[in-house]
């Protein structure tokens, strides 16, 4: 049994690495990196009530960038990869960009989990409860899966192959603070000396970390990327970034009319 001085040691440890500075980066966006014991992971901590920032996803035209490319040609401060995607570069859930759904669920495969985004919205919905049009308020989507926080906990019984779930690949997830004031957005690098990347559950053990009540699992390995003002941040696994089917990102908001 560990001594009562160790295992405070221990909390005190947690405690302090789970209150990692933030560090701003503009108005209303904030930034930190977690390394620690294989774990090489970049958050970003967007506040939704930020009146000079909106929330985007691609449109149909931007299938197939790469996130810089995504992000670059929106001007982004923020980016990141989206859903799962077939050989060409269609996604496998529901997309939508610019107020258009571009690509429907292929049911055949799975029902997705969906972020929906608009302005300065964001909800993420279950799969138990199928998202089959946007809401009026959506002027973009994408999808993902699993779910792996809800309730502000992780979720115990995940889905998948044990490949999947349990062994440690690059990751890209997507959450909300209790009060869905928050957007938080996760890469974490992977298939590296050291740095094996995450399994699922320690994925969902991270995004409770940061901050997440709820969370979404997005599409992974050599597709995780996370561009920051004017570059990606993490390394992706390939090497090199991978073109991918759709993206989120963050932009500053268009001036009222």
């Amino acid at each position: 049994m560990r001594s009562p001085p160790a295992l405070l040691l221990g909390l005190l440890w947690l405690a302090a690495a789970g209150a990692a500075d933030w560090e701003p980066v503009v108005a209303g966006i904030e930034y930190q990196r977690i390394q620690r014991d294989g774990t090489d992971a970049h958050v970003v901590r967007v506040d939704l009530h930020a009146a000079s920032l909106e929330v985007v996803a691609s449109s149909a035209s931007e299938r197939g960038l790469t996130v810089s490319e995504f992000a670059r040609g929106r001007h982004a401060l923020v980016a990141v990869n989206g859903d799962y995607f077939d050989t060409s570069l269609a996604p496998i859930g529901l997309a939508m960009g610019d107020g258009t759904v571009w690509a429907r669920p292929n049911e055949q495969v799975r029902r997705q989990e969906v972020v929906g985004v608009g302005h300065r919205r964001v909800r993420i919905f279950p799969r138990a409860v199928p998202l089959g049009e946007p809401k009026r308020w959506m002027s973009g989507a994408v999808s993902g899966w699993p779910m792996v926080v809800e309730h502000c906990a992780p979720v115990a019984q995940l889905p998948g192959s044990a490949h999947f779930t349990l062994a440690p690949h690059p990751r890209t997830a997507v959450g909300l603070s209790k009060d869905r004031r928050r957007l938080l957005l996760v890469v974490a690098d992977g298939r590296r000396e050291e740095v094996p990347g995450l399994t699922l559950p320690e994925l969902a053990a991270l995004m409770v970390e940061v901050g997440a009540c709820t969370a979404v699992n997005l599409d992974g390995g050599g597709s995780s990327a996370l561009w920051l003002l004017d570059h990606v941040v993490n390394r992706p696994s390939d090497g090199v970034e991978r073109a991918v089917a759709n993206h989120l990102g963050v932009v500053e908001a268009a001036p009222a009319r």
